[in-house]
């Protein structure tokens, strides 16, 4: 049989004890302990107060919190929980007492999410890779533009997505019926006629974006360069690259209340406008100290024309006409520029190692590699 393990509390008692009864001073006992005399002689009153067997350790919390969180402010926290479901501590906080409009928060982000976890709201955090990061300086210097992934085909609909990339706002998040240019472009002419015309749009390098195959631009991009637009491409398979309109349907994706998947045409119609208002106006974003995309946001000064300018070369230009298949000839042999120009005419231009071709002042390729 051992012997029996003692406890900090018999410690204690026994030190009281032995002082009680007169056994040794309390000086002493203190010093045998190992405790200061202020501490022994606590343990000694509580002895008399309470008795050797009932002595135990007090609780420590305070028995009046002058700043403790009231039921109203804790009942408000609940109640915008339950209106964004997804939505931290922090930005519920931003949303009801916004810091850049002059209100302040009655309590902290840690209180709220304290609150938050006592009632058993916190869901699991999903830490994601960070990688380098980049940020126009100004509003529409740059746009983002992509596809949405959905899944397994067929599909009811593609949601055709455009970003700033400085303010983050979302000037497109259209239901399509597929990934083909001519919607595309009909969504970016009417965002262009309510939020003007940037100066370069950024997209991956999907089929109806940017042809790997030819030399020349697609439909899509053809048109954005008669408007004046740059459109640039990432590298492949780097979806980092196109990263905020990546996050932003991570975004709408989590804070839709019905899946994306399983809406029709019809219900993504009236439902994606919604979602957006909301990301646009309404929900805090982190990158932008905590205000919403659209108190950021400008409209751009260049206005949209009525109609895509037409592409015309001077008489003295040296021109090619694109036929069906993308080629054109000169000087006896047949060069690729793009389907995407068939009908149209390209300049050839004289450059320091050889000649190039251009449209609407952008430079396709040099006359280099000959398609036969």
């Amino acid at each position: 049989m051992g012997f029996p393990e003692k406890t900090k509390m018999d410690g204690r008692r026994e030190l009281a004890r032995r002082v009680l009864l007169g056994e040794v001073s309390l000086a002493r006992a203190c010093q045998e302990a190992g405790v200061s005399r202020r501490t022994g002689y606590k343990w000694v009153q509580r002895a008399e107060a309470m008795g050797l067997e009932s002595m135990a350790e007090l609780s420590r919390r305070p028995q009046h919190i002058a700043r403790a969180t009231t039921e109203d402010v804790t009942a408000e926290i609940l109640a915008l929980k339950a209106r964004h479901p997804v939505w931290g501590a922090k930005k519920l906080l931003a949303d009801a007492w916004p810091e850049h409009k002059g209100c302040k928060a009655p309590i902290c982000v840690r209180t709220a999410d304290r609150i938050l976890k006592r009632n058993g709201l916190v869901r699991k955090r999903v830490t994601h890779k960070k990688v380098g990061t980049f940020e126009r300086g100004e509003c529409n210097e740059l746009l983002q533009m992509d596809f949405k992934g959905m899944g397994r085909r067929p599909r009811p609909y593609v949601p055709f997505t455009v970003i700033d990339d400085h303010s983050r706002f979302c000037l497109a998040f259209a239901p399509l019926l597929n990934e083909g240019w001519l919607g595309a472009w009909e969504a970016l002419w009417a965002a262009f006629g309510e939020y003007g015309l940037p100066e370069s749009i950024l997209s991956d390098n999907g089929s109806c974006f940017h042809s790997t195959q030819s030399r020349g631009p697609t439909h899509l991009e053809a048109r954005l360069w008669l408007l004046g637009i740059r459109t640039i491409h990432g590298r492949s398979r780097h979806p980092q690259t196109q990263g905020k309109v990546e996050r932003l349907h991570r975004t709408l994706n989590e804070e839709t209340p019905q899946p994306f998947r399983e809406m029709t045409l019809e219900q993504a119609r009236e439902a994606l406008p919604r979602l957006v208002e909301q990301y646009n106006w309404r929900r805090p974003h982190e990158a932008l100290k905590m205000r919403a995309p659209g108190e950021i946001y400008t409209v751009s000064p260049r206005l949209r024309p009525e109609r895509v300018p037409i592409h015309e070369l001077e008489e003295s230009a040296t021109k090619r006409k694109v036929d069906c298949a993308g080629l054109i000839s000169y000087r006896g042999r047949t060069y690729l520029v793009g389907k995407g120009l068939a009908g149209e005419q390209v300049e050839i231009r004289e450059e320091e190692k050889g000649e190039a071709t251009y449209y609407a002042g952008v430079r396709i390729a040099s006359l280099t590699t000959p398609k036969v």
